[in-house]
């Protein structure tokens, strides 16, 4: 395994990719290695999909589910050299609603103004 994260590594700084992501992929490589029990050169479909599903069962964030995702294609991709297409559409980010103020609440800001012009 760690020969794999430093040929990772060796690639990403290849490609001039931020020390952060270099950072953030080789975290989540580690973690796709520590759930994958066969061979890590064999790129396995379903193998992706048990783990990012593991992952949101654990709460791990959309966002970071996204990132181990494009992490795992980078590396089968571009270290590996398969060119077998990865077909897992990445996590969606929750929608929230924005906050509204209710009426009394602005009243309250517009009468803490000192200068109502401005």
């Amino acid at each position: 395994m760690p020969t794999e994260l430093q040929k990772t590594e060796q690639e990403l700084k290849i490609k001039n990719y931020n020390s952060k992501t270099i950072k953030s992929y080789l975290y989540g490589l580690r973690k796709y290695f520590s759930f994958k029990t066969n061979s890590y050169l064999q790129l396995n479909q379903e193998n992706i999909r048990n783990f990012l599903l593991h992952c949101e069962q654990k709460g791990i964030s959309p966002q970071s589910r996204k990132l181990f995702l494009n992490a795992i294609k980078f590396y089968y991709r571009n270290v590996t050299k398969n060119l077998q297409k990865i077909e897992i559409q990445s996590a969606k980010k929750p929608k929230s609603l924005p906050i509204v103020l209710s009426r009394i609440e602005i009243r309250k800001i517009i009468a803490s103004l000192r200068n109502p012009k401005h």
